[in-house]
C-alpha cells in the first residue's frame, strides 16, 4: 500500500484547473473574431468589432442567426454551443448596454406604481422606463429579469407573508362538513 504521492500526482488538480482558466480565457478573446467569421457569410468585407459587432449580428434575422453558436463553438476545443450561447448573452453583449443596477431604486418605484398599485403588465413599466431615458442603451432580457425581481419583492413579500401566517396554523375540517363521514353516520342509524 502506497501512503505518498509524487509531486506531480498532489498538484495534478491545481495544474488541471489553471489550464482550464487558460483554455477559457483564451476562447472568450477569440469570441469577437469567430463572430465576425460567422459574419462573413452575410456580409462582404466588413471588419468590426464591440458595439459595430454587436449591431450586425442584431440586423440578422432569425433565422440567418441560427447556428451562430454552434460554428463558434466548432472552432473551439472543447467548448460546447451551450457554453457558447450562455457566454453571449449573459456576458458578452452585456459590455453594451447600459447596467439596470444603476437604477434598482427608479425601477422598484416605477414597479411599484404601475405593476402594483396600478395592476399594468411588466412590459409596460419597462416601456415606460425606455422611454424615460431615450439616450440609453438597455438589454431587454436583462431589464426583465430586473422588473420581475423587483416585482415579486414588492408584491411578493407582502403575499408571501400573507399565505405563510395563514398555512402556518394549519387547516381544520369540521366532521359535520366532512361528506365520508355524514355518509357512514346515515348508515349506521
Amino acid at each position: 500500500m502506497r501512503f505518498c504521492l509524487s509531486l506531480a500526482e498532489l498538484f495534478h488538480p491545481l495544474v488541471s484547473a489553471l489550464h482550464s482558466k487558460r483554455m477559457v480565457v483564451q476562447w472568450h478573446q477569440q469570441f469577437p473574431e469567430l463572430l465576425q467569421r460567422f459574419l462573413s457569410k452575410y456580409f462582404a468585407n466588413q471588419s468590426t468589432h464591440g458595439p459595430e459587432l454587436f449591431a450586425s449580428i442584431s440586423q440578422l434575422s432569425n433565422t440567418d442567426k441560427r447556428g451562430i453558436f454552434e460554428f463558434v463553438s466548432s472552432q473551439l476545443e472543447f467548448v460546447s454551443p451551450i457554453d457558447v450561447k450562455d457566454y453571449y448573452h449573459n456576458t458578452w453583449i452585456k459590455q453594451f448596454s447600459e447596467s439596470p443596477a444603476l437604477y434598482r431604486s427608479e425601477i422598484q418605484e416605477l414597479v411599484r406604481e404601475t405593476v402594483i398599485i396600478r395592476g399594468e403588465e411588466v412590459h409596460e413599466a419597462i416601456q415606460i422606463f425606455v422611454a424615460r431615458h431615450p439616450d440609453k442603451k438597455f438589454n431587454l432580457r436583462q431589464l426583465q429579469q430586473v422588473f420581475n425581481i423587483a416585482k415579486y419583492r414588492s408584491k411578493g413579500n407582502s403575499e408571501v407573508r400573507r399565505m405563510r401566517s395563514e398555512n402556518s396554523e394549519g387547516f381544520s375540517v369540521s366532521i359535520d362538513q366532512c361528506v365520508i363521514f355524514q355518509a357512514a353516520c346515515e348508515t349506521r342509524e
